[in-house]
């Protein structure tokens, strides 16, 4: 196996200096510590290597030697040019105090007297909540009554949902997660929101869309269409000789917006729908339009 590259290990030049390894060795410490990361095997093999490098570079001999060691074999077991490492690191001499790795994490759990003398307090689990609701209350907003168990006890709360949710939004509600241990706080509980697909409006983002047919006669002369939204009926003006698929936009008809308030904008996609089977005399007024404008939408395209 390859020499260990300690100075990369902690991500050092080798001239540095044994306060800048003293203070690069600090903050991995705090990163990495196993308490952190329970039950992460990849996270405490990176632990072990920085307390290992360290123990070599922090001591001037060690470190002498280890860069006068070239490119001799790692040994199992023991350190790249001969020493046992164990794992030792005076904390002490890091500066931490007698609290010793408690001292890292001080600032974290609370006082360091406190907590050599009973177990740390410890904050409660965050719970999910999925709720459904509808199209209209993702607009409009709503308010929910989620039941919910702590300690064995079931209460039931009100959740407000704001105006302009969409689907995975996430409301939070202090406090009302699981119960904190030891004396902690409780966690949050979140209400994920899954809204449920509206019969015609569809949605991007804060804007809505909506698909309206028009006649071939609306499309060829123009003319006014009573339109519903998300708040009711209104009036659009179609302009004379619109195209299938032209947009219509209406501002501020959209969804509320969650962040900064004001509101999306509504887009009308227009488009031109032929009859089926008209009637006799429908047929022959068309026939006789064809005649007097001989209209070829293809002309010039290929």
């Amino acid at each position: 196996m390859a020499k260990k590259d300690y100075y990369e290990i902690l991500g050092v030049s080798r001239d540095a200096s044994p306060e800048d390894i003293k203070k690069v060795y600090r903050k991995l410490a705090k990163k990495y510590h196993p308490d952190l990361h329970p039950n992460d095997k990849e996270n405490e093999a990176r632990f072990k290597e920085i307390n290992e490098a360290y123990y070599v570079l922090s001591d001037p001999k060690k470190r002498q030697e280890y860069d006068r060691a070239g490119q001799f074999t790692f040994e199992p077991g023991m350190g790249d040019f001969g020493y046992a490492y164990q794992g030792n690191i005076n904390l002490e001499d890091l500066g931490f105090g007698l609290g010793g790795l408690e001292d890292i994490f001080g600032n974290l759990f609370g006082s360091r007297t406190e907590a050599r003398r009973q177990p740390r307090p410890a904050r409660g689990r965050d719970l999910e909540y999925e709720a459904s609701i509808d199209f209209d209350h993702a607009v409009h907003g709503t308010e929910l009554n989620i039941t919910t168990e702590r300690g064995g006890k079931r209460s039931t709360i009100t959740v407000k949902i704001p105006k302009g949710v969409r689907n995975g939004s996430r409301v939070r509600v202090a406090g009302k997660g699981g119960e904190g241990m030891r004396g902690g706080p409780p966690g949050d509980l979140y209400i994920v929101t899954r809204v449920k697909p509206h019969r015609y409006f569809r949605r991007e983002g804060d804007d809505i869309y909506l698909d309206v047919p028009i006649t071939v006669s609306e499309a060829v002369l123009g003319g006014k269409v009573t339109v519903p939204t998300i708040y009711g009926k209104t009036t659009i003006k179609i302009p004379p000789g619109i195209e299938s698929g032209k947009k219509l936009k209406l501002k501020e008809k959209g969804m509320p917006r969650l962040k900064g308030g004001g509101k999306g904008d509504m887009y009308v996609v227009l488009y031109i729908t032929a009859p089926k089977n008209p009637p006799s005399k429908v047929k022959e007024l068309f026939e006789e339009i064809q005649r007097l404008n001989p209209y070829d939408p293809r002309q010039g395209l290929w």
